[in-house]
């Protein structure tokens, strides 16, 4: 521990970054079985699963108020074409 807190206090001190972002879930389906998600969820028989267009607009814009600087979308496989196979 030691040794890394001098190569941090050389490096960078003890300044700390960050780069806000607005975190926009372009759909509900997901392979990924996270415990902290709540918006992911297995293809339903009648239900939409993707956002419309609006809806990302919405987010984005949201997020742009609020003073984030990015949009990321959820990095894991989804379902092709909205079913599991």
């Amino acid at each position: 521990m030691v040794e890394a807190r001098a190569l941090r206090e050389r490096g960078t001190g003890r300044r700390v970054t960050y780069s806000p972002k607005v975190f926009v879930p372009l759909t509900t389906l997901c392979r990924d079985v996270c415990g902290y998600c709540t918006f992911a969820r297995p293809p339903r028989r009648g239900e939409r699963a993707y956002l419309r267009e609006d809806e990302v607009l919405a987010i984005a814009r949201a997020g742009a108020e609020a003073g984030c600087t990015e949009a990321l979308s959820p990095p894991s496989v989804f379902w092709q074409n909205g079913s599991s196979s």
